[in-house]
Order: C-alpha cells, then sequence, then structure tokens
C-alpha cells in the first residue's frame, strides 16, 4: 500500500477543510485534505440521495455574507446578502483556486482509521493509501449522523411515517395533502414548515424547549431599505451594548424587527414557545419570517410532545392531534469511529472547543457552534490559530494551564447556556469566543495603534459591522484592503448618533421595562379564560391592528429572495 508523508493530514474538505488547508499552506506546512465525497464542498455539496446529509434543495445561507465570508476573499456583490448553497460551492471552488489548494486534495478517500504511532499521525484509507503526518485536522464538520433519539422518547408508538430532516431535499409528493408534525426548532425546521405549508393540508410545529426567533432580513423603519439584521454587530455596538449581556438596550429592536411588536418576547410572543432563558443565552432561529404562518394560521404553534399512540400526538398542552407523519429536525451528532476511543471526548473537553489538551497534534475545526454569527467565522480563526500552533510560530500554555483553562470554559459556558438545549456543548457567544481566539493566534486588532496610524481607518473598523478582514488589521500588507471591506459592508449601517440613542435606553433600562410588560402578556395569554376572550369580534380586529406594523414592514413580500 503506498504511504504519503505530509506534516498535515486534514480530514474533510468541507468549509472548514480548506480554511485549515490554505492556513497550514501559508505556514509553509506540507498538506493533504481527505475528501470521501467526489467534491469539495461537505454539506454545501448538494445531493439528491437522502442518505447524505446536505443542505436542502432551496437552502440559502441564514448568516449574512457580512459576518460569513472569508476575510482575504469577499463573496461577490452578485452572490447577495444570503447565497444559495449553489452560490456557495462556487465561491468554495473559488477559493481553492485562488489560493491553489487544489493540488492538496484527495476526493474520493474516505478515512478508516487514524492512529498515532511512533509520534506520527497513521491515516489509513479505505482504498489503501496510507497518509503519514507529524499533526491530525479532524474537519468532519457537524452533520454526520442524524440524531434520531426521538424514536425511542417522544415519538414511540407513532405508526405514521417518521423521517430525519436530513432525508428531506423537497417536499415528497407520496405526501401532499397529508397532516404534518415537525419537531425541533432550529432553522431547518423552519425551513421544513416554509416550504412544506403548501404542500400539506396541515402542519403543527413542536419545539419541545422553546425557542428564540430572529429575522435575518427586513426593515428597522419605514422609510429605510430592508437590511440584513446581523449587520448590527459592531465593534462600537458590542461596546455600548455587549452581546455577551444579552444586549441590553438593543434586544427590543430584535423583537421588533422579528415580529413588529415590542412585546414578542423572544422574538415570537408566543405562549407554546416561551422559555426562560435570557436574550442570546439560547440557540437562536434566524429564520423569523416563519412566524408569519403563525400569524395567518397556516402553522399550528406546539410545545413538547406528552405522548403517542398510533397516529394520535397528545401534546404538554393536553391537546390530540392525528398525524400521516412526522419530520424530526433534531440536528446531527458527531462521532469520530476512525479515532480511538482516547481521542472521542466531547468538544468542551477540548482546548478551546478546538486542540486536544494532553495532544495537541490534533484539532477539531468547525465543530463551535455560535448563538449569533457564523460557523464560518470561527472556523477560520481556528485553522489560523491551529496552524501557527502547528508550525511552531505560536506557543501554547503548559499542560496544566491547559486542563485549567479548558475547565475554566466549559464552567462558563455551561453557565451561559444553563438554560439553552443540553443538547449543544459547543455553543458559544460568537464574538466573544472569536476574539479569545484571535488573541491566541495574535490578530485581535490593536485599535490604538491603528488610530494613531490613521483616525480614520480606526473609525472604519470600530463602526463596521463584524467582519472577518477586521483580524487583517494588523497586518500592514493587508491593512488597505480590509478597510475597504470593511467600509462596503459599513454602507447603509448604523452611525455614531444611533449608538447614542441605543446607549440612552440602555441607561433607562428600556429593556427591563418591555420584559416586565411581556411577562404580564405571556400570564394573560396562558390564563383559563383567554382562549375565550381571544376569540372575540373585537379582540381579533384589535390584534389585527396591532400587527400592521410586521405586515408593512417585515413579511415575507418585504424580504429580497436572497
Amino acid at each position: 500500500m503506498p504511504t504519503f508523508q505530509t506534516d498535515v493530514t486534514i480530514i474533510g474538505a468541507g468549509w472548514s477543510g480548506l480554511l485549515a488547508c490554505k492556513y497550514m499552506l501559508e505556514e509553509e506546512l506540507s498538506v493533504v485534505a481527505l475528501e470521501k465525497r467526489d467534491d469539495l464542498g461537505g454539506v454545501w455539496l448538494y445531493s439528491d440521495d437522502p442518505k447524505i446529509p446536505t443542505v436542502m434543495q432551496n437552502t440559502c445561507c441564514t448568516s449574512s455574507s457580512t459576518v460569513t465570508e472569508i476575510s482575504d476573499f469577499p463573496m461577490t456583490e452578485e452572490m447577495g446578502l444570503f447565497p444559495h448553497h449553489s452560490d456557495i460551492l462556487r465561491y468554495l471552488r473559488g477559493y481553492v483556486d485562488a489560493f491553489h489548494l487544489g493540488p492538496h486534495i484527495k476526493t474520493n478517500v474516505e478515512v478508516r482509521s487514524a492512529a498515532k504511532v511512533d509520534g506520527l499521525w497513521r491515516v489509513e484509507c479505505t482504498n489503501g493509501d496510507v497518509y503519514e503526518s507529524t499533526y491530525l485536522v479532524v474537519a468532519t464538520g457537524l452533520v454526520q449522523n442524524p440524531n434520531l433519539e426521538l424514536l425511542d422518547t417522544a415519538l414511540k408508538g407513532f405508526t405514521g411515517k417518521i423521517y430525519h430532516a436530513s432525508e428531506i431535499k423537497i417536499p415528497l409528493e407520496e405526501h401532499r395533502g397529508q397532516r404534518l408534525l415537525v419537531v425541533g426548532g432550529g432553522e431547518t425546521g423552519s425551513d421544513l414548515c416554509l416550504e412544506w405549508h403548501a404542500h400539506v393540508r396541515s402542519i403543527h410545529w413542536s419545539i419541545p424547549r422553546g425557542q428564540h426567533f430572529f429575522r435575518k432580513y427586513g426593515k428597522v423603519v419605514p422609510w429605510g431599505k430592508p437590511q440584513a439584521l446581523d449587520k448590527a454587530s459592531s465593534r462600537a455596538m458590542q461596546t455600548v451594548i455587549p452581546f455577551h449581556r444579552g444586549k441590553p438596550g438593543l434586544s427590543w429592536i430584535c423583537k421588533w424587527t422579528t415580529n413588529g411588536s415590542l412585546l414578542a418576547y423572544q422574538g415570537h410572543g408566543i405562549p407554546e414557545w416561551r422559555n426562560d432563558s435570557a436574550y442570546f443565552h439560547f440557540a437562536m432561529n434566524k429564520h423569523g419570517h416563519v412566524l408569519d404562518l403563525v400569524d395567518y394560521e397556516k402553522l399550528v404553534p406546539k410545545g413538547a410532545i406528552a405522548s403517542c399512540n398510533g397516529r394520535e400526538v397528545t401534546f404538554a398542552d393536553g391537546s390530540r392531534h392525528e398525524f400521516d407523519l412526522a419530520i424530526m429536525s433534531t440536528g446531527y451528532t458527531t462521532h469520530y469511529p476512525f479515532l480511538s476511543e482516547r481521542y472521542r471526548v466531547g468538544v468542551q473537553e477540548r482546548y478551546k472547543y478546538c486542540l486536544d489538551v494532553e495532544d495537541p497534534s490534533i484539532a477539531f475545526i468547525g465543530l463551535t457552534r455560535p448563538v449569533v454569527g457564523s460557523i464560518v467565522g470561527i472556523s477560520e480563526l481556528q485553522a489560523r490559530w491551529v496552524s501557527g500552533v502547528f508550525s511552531g510560530r505560536l506557543g501554547l500554555k503548559s499542560l496544566e494551564e491547559r486542563r485549567r483553562e479548558t475547565k475554566g470554559d466549559a464552567i462558563r459556558w455551561n453557565s451561559y447556556f444553563e438554560r439553552s438545549s443540553c443538547r449543544l456543548k459547543g455553543l458559544v457567544e460568537g464574538y466573544t469566543y472569536v476574539d479569545d481566539i484571535a488573541r491566541k493566534a495574535g490578530v485581535y486588532p490593536n485599535y490604538w495603534s491603528l488610530f494613531k496610524a490613521n483616525p480614520y481607518y480606526w473609525f472604519v473598523a470600530v463602526f463596521s459591522p463584524y467582519n472577518a478582514a477586521i483580524y487583517r488589521l494588523n497586518d500592514p500588507r493587508h491593512r488597505e484592503r480590509a478597510i475597504q471591506i470593511l467600509e462596503y459592508h459599513r454602507e447603509g449601517t448604523l452611525t455614531p448618533l444611533h449608538l447614542l440613542f441605543l446607549a440612552f435606553l440602555r441607561t433607562i433600562w428600556f429593556d427591563w421595562w418591555i420584559n416586565q410588560i411581556s411577562s404580564v402578556k405571556y400570564y394573560i395569554q396562558t390564563s383559563r379564560w383567554w382562549p375565550f376572550v381571544r376569540d372575540l369580534r373585537v379582540v381579533r380586529a384589535a390584534n389585527y391592528v396591532w400587527c400592521l406594523p410586521k405586515r408593512v414592514l417585515f413579511d415575507n413580500k418585504s424580504l429580497s429572495p436572497k
């Protein structure tokens, strides 16, 4: 069997694997990326095969191009703010061509085992090839094995047809006109509801632990242009209204732009989907436009499932409904059958959710999930940091310090997300996490030096929305290009005057007062007498008027197709 020698072996040639490949080459390390499919792209390489987990046929990015694009490879304007998956695949192929990664990528190569032998990583493949290297990067992504635990729990006893979302690429013709139950509150669940609502007789959407919603695109004011709402992420905004503290002074505008109501707690104001988690302390569903289906009674919101008996499902609120099929939007589990048990530790047991604590010759890139922001932005900083560590340019703390810091990070993020889903162990507040990795990689912007060198550059850097180009500002070779990129993304975003207004709202505890009134709203909605009052003609008329801002400003008709 042929044996190939490199400094680094990368398993996976999706987005994270390509980033790792590029940065390893920048550090002058020899590298090979092994991809089991016949082309690069990972989950963005669409396949009709229900056995291959990929994006759905109509999937678009949920994070804007501003927060998603690679720092030194901007997305084109033609791709739009929320590119279709086919555009993303072309973008990744362009990235490979631009940085000459092609010769380092081997497709149709499936890894059978990866083990440490005499100080080297020995990767054996099913085709007989063997790769030996000093370092190993696992970049197989989050979309691996469908999570099917509901088959033995909530959906046990259900006799209708059951699918996992990974099997669904388009609405299936054999289920036209049937009664559909969607389970799971993530963005894939939103996609399923949006694509299937005109295909089936009815949809009930069960979200067991509640959900926070955020509309990815819309108008903030009637006279303004629709904009990507995750662009409200500048360094100035993060200072005035810290993300890690739940954006005090700004969560109200997230409710407003998602639902057209300041009292739409957690972005929806739907009692079945409420939980006790604070804003930004719970996984965020950025497909808030699915709420239009609830408002116009094309989708029935439900909480947890209590039990199933045949095709009848009983929910936690005591209601019972019959369904012909159920689709589980329950995510995936990560599994590394090619690694020994020693290296199959949970993401929180790795140093900075990335490097193995005891043996930092192996790294896992692309497994950290931000509550807002993009996985890609995190993957790029992880790749930059890890490549510097592998080349020896960047040092690491001692083993004892790494152990202590890893334990502290786990405690910190578990506390931060204590009311969030127990399944998502790699969840972080994205901007805080990325800044931490940037400091370790030595690329966190030196704003004071930038101000002394060029005050205008400093202004652009501080008031532009988050974009990975900010981590190019310390390098004079890339600074001017980085500023051009940031200037482009700053157009139409919040100005310093807006920030002063938001700072004022934070000072008067505006969010706190809104939350108190929202609690009263929830109390009324869950009172026994409310269903009788809700259906009165005068109350329905008042609700229609109340929802007018949402209908005018935020419904799907106001959105760009991208």
